[in-house]
């Protein structure tokens, strides 16, 4: 344990998976090094949490309760929204669990709120845990729509009363832009303007990753390289792009595998060429394992794997976040940028194309996987977090 004694280490998230997934290999790092970890996560994450040693703490789900965000917006404000709904929605199921059950620290997602307002509440210390771009200069008109600040963002007013109506300071909200204590599960370079990240103590640790066989494996079928495509969790529903990408791919060499989420029919996207294998979801870390290029919308779980495993990508980025990734990519010689808009067949096969016969693109990838062999993963996480047992809000 690192010369730490056995804590209780409150890990409370989204019910999203590119919120929670990149933080189980840190709770299983932690289990390992004797700390009892509670998860704070909805119904559809106990397997997950559980396979990763913690213990569930479940908030409610429902329409119209305010504890559940709908199919996400493209406009990140609007998630902003969503996420504080989420957060507040889950405080009385939380208040209650926890109030018999103090944690020692509480490692709160980004956005989740609710462990920042209980963290206040009980001054308990805590650990902010990113899996996206920490807070930079700029941050917020960039992704938040235009938005001169977090203040001005929907949603905000209802937070900082929640804090207000508890007798807790609604300043604490801030906390998010400059941490004393965060992990941020990308690596340095990777970040967007690095240098004006105000967190006091951030470590960069790359991907967290775990054993996620519990999702099951692939194995090829074939010799033929494997073109992985997938839009993530979230933004699936897209079922023009998918017919895009079978005619771009349908007279090509690649074994393709094709995930499109459970809202598009198979007969949606046309007849299917017998190199074409088509899935609700795929277990994306083993296919990635066998991957050649990935086509994404670069969310930052998906990204990470993707550079993990050395794989160069085609981004095709949905909404305001995954555009500053996409943009990042490209600078950094890891794969392209196709604006979604611009997704034809034509210019599909072409980026696929690009992205696997470059030299630079070679080169940037080994470059960034040399850093995330440093970067420390699960192992660098856990000892950051350890690091802040013990402190005081």
């Amino acid at each position: 344990m690192s010369g730490t004694r056995p804590a209780h280490i409150a890990v409370v998230n989204l019910p999203m998976q590119g919120h929670v997934n990149p933080t189980l290999g840190v709770v299983g790092e932690l289990v390992r090094r004797g700390h009892r970890v509670t998860y704070a996560i909805t119904e559809d994450f106990v397997h997950p949490v559980k396979a990763a040693g913690a213990e569930p703490v479940l908030y409610p789900v429902g329409d119209g309760d305010g504890s559940r965000p709908p199919e996400p917006p493209e406009r990140l404000a609007e998630g902003f929204a969503l996420a504080v709904q989420a957060s507040l929605g889950s405080l009385p199921a939380l208040t209650r669990a926890y109030s018999a059950d103090r944690p020692d620290l509480i490692v709160y997602d980004v956005y989740g709120f609710a462990g920042l307002v209980l963290s206040e509440q009980w001054r308990i210390p805590t650990v902010l845990f990113s899996p996206t771009h920490m807070f930079y200069d700029g941050v917020v008109p960039e992704l938040f729509d235009g938005a001169p600040g977090l203040a001005a963002l929907p949603g905000y007013a209802e937070l900082a009363a929640a804090f207000e109506e508890r007798g807790l300071d609604s300043s604490r909200i801030h906390e998010i832009e400059a941490p004393v204590h965060a992990v941020a599960t990308l690596p340095y370079t990777f970040q967007r303007l690095p240098e004006t990240v105000a967190a006091r103590n951030v470590a960069y640790v790359g991907p967290a990753l775990d054993d996620r066989t519990y999702q099951g494996t692939w194995h090829p079928k074939t010799d033929a390289p494997v073109l992985l495509i997938s839009l993530g969790s979230q933004f699936t529903c897209r079922p023009g792009f998918y017919r895009a990408c079978v005619e771009a791919f349908a007279d090509g060499d690649d074994h393709v595998v094709m995930s499109v989420g459970p809202r598009v029919a198979l007969d949606q996207l046309g007849p299917l060429p017998s190199h074409f294998e088509v899935h609700t979801h795929v277990p994306q870390l083993s296919v990635l394992t066998h991957t050649d290029v990935f086509v994404s919308h670069a969310g930052m779980g998906g990204t990470m794997e993707a550079l993990h495993h050395g794989v160069p990508i085609v981004a095709v980025p949905q909404m305001s976040e995954q555009r500053v990734n996409a943009s990042q990519i490209e600078a950094l010689h890891l794969g392209a940028h196709l604006p979604r808009e611009q997704a034809t067949p034509e210019a599909l096969r072409e980026a696929v194309w690009r992205v696997r016969s470059s030299q630079q693109i070679r080169a940037g990838i080994s470059a960034l996987r040399t850093e995330l062999a440093h970067a420390g993963g699960t192992k660098a996480a856990a000892d950051l977090i350890e690091s802040a047992l013990g402190g005081t809000r």
